[in-house]
């Protein structure tokens, strides 16, 4: 009598886990909420305008660039990092956080935490210097757009070294990169009030970061 012959088992491959999103972008993501929610119920609560006063403290306001004079000591440099946790409402609020989440999920596969937590702060503050570059009587800036388009930029630069190096087409990345394109100058044109210079400041500093960590293995 032959014995029974024993048939390997073989499980079907595993699609790879989400990538979660780091500590330090919920964090953000989180403080922007908090912030935007202060802002719109202060009003309805009695308690005075708490976008205007957020506004005048953290926004970024050109002139303070070339030596004006702030509403306190060191407002001129803090501004470059606090304008990014403002919004001008629940729809800009909206755009922004569901942007940052999608592409920061992406970019942290790519580039890890650390090298994306220097992008986001990069950018932001490439793009800040890039409008107050461009309009140095303006004020005030907010939002976190700058920084997205750095993290999108990024993400950019990283996919189109490491294409090239696999010798793979470039096809759906130029897609994409149109569509990032065209959107930002859809918006611009329906919403002229968007700073498209901090866009311009914020993406270009992705990208350059991007090629950079893509040219440059992590240890």
């Amino acid at each position: 009598m032959d014995r029974p012959v024993a048939i390997p088992r073989v499980s079907a491959a595993r699609r790879p886990e989400p990538a979660t999103l780091p500590l330090w972008l919920r964090v953000v993501i989180v403080t922007c909420c908090v912030i935007e929610a202060v802002c719109f119920a202060a009003p309805m609560l009695g308690i005075g305008s708490a976008r205007t006063a957020s506004v005048m403290l953290g926004g970024f306001w050109a002139p303070l660039v070339g030596g004006g004079v702030g509403l306190y000591p060191g407002q001129g440099i803090a501004m470059f990092l606090t304008y990014g946790l403002l919004h001008s409402g629940l729809l800009h609020l909206a755009m922004n956080m569901i942007s940052l989440a999608a592409v920061g999920r992406e970019l942290v596969r790519m580039i890890g935490s650390a090298r994306m937590a220097a992008t986001y702060l990069v950018s932001q503050i490439a793009a800040a210097a890039v409008f107050a570059a461009m309009e140095p009587g303006a004020g005030p800036m907010v939002g976190a757009s700058g920084a997205v388009f750095g993290l999108a930029g990024a993400l950019v630069g990283y996919a189109a070294i490491t294409l090239r190096r696999r010798r793979r087409s470039m096809s759906p990345l130029v897609r994409s990169v149109g569509l990032i394109l065209g959107l930002n100058v859809a918006l611009t044109l329906l919403m002229p009030s968007i700073a498209w210079q901090a866009h311009l400041g914020g993406g270009v500093a992705g990208l350059v970061l991007g090629v950079a960590f893509a040219l440059i293995p992590r240890r």
